[in-house]
């Protein structure tokens, strides 16, 4: 697209020709949006990922439920209720986290540290 505009001068209308400024401000929403998805896949687990992504679609369901005049079906509405019930779920999770796990030792280090124990207790340390 660019190519062509620079190509052709702009057109009839200009470089920038035809953009108001509602349409510049959803242009720059709409790469902060992209940005903010690469940023949450890059960062996130697969769980939460999959969480934003279903809380973002009834979102926009809702939105053009109320805003567009779009359909909003009763099985919509009991789909939208189990995304958010499980959103919470996952939220305010009470249960312990995991502790991490530890490399096993190798027979070497077993034996190292079985030595330095024995020196350790005749006082050779």
């Amino acid at each position: 697209y660019v190519g062509f505009m620079v190509w052709d001068e702009g057109g009839p209308a200009g470089y920038g020709g035809g953009w108001s400024m509602n349409a510049v401000m959803l242009a720059v929403l709409g790469a902060v949006g992209g940005m903010l998805v690469a940023l949450s896949i890059k960062h996130g687990d697969s769980i939460l990922k999959t969480l934003a992504t279903t809380g973002a679609i009834i979102f926009s369901a809702t939105l053009d439920h109320f805003l567009l005049g779009g359909p909003l079906t009763p099985i919509m509405m009991i789909a939208g209720v189990q995304v958010i019930i499980s959103i919470c779920n996952y939220t305010f999770d009470a249960s312990p986290p995991e502790p991490p796990l530890q490399p096993e030792k190798s027979k070497q280090d077993n034996t190292q540290e079985s030595e330095m124990l024995i020196k350790a207790e005749n006082g050779k340390v």
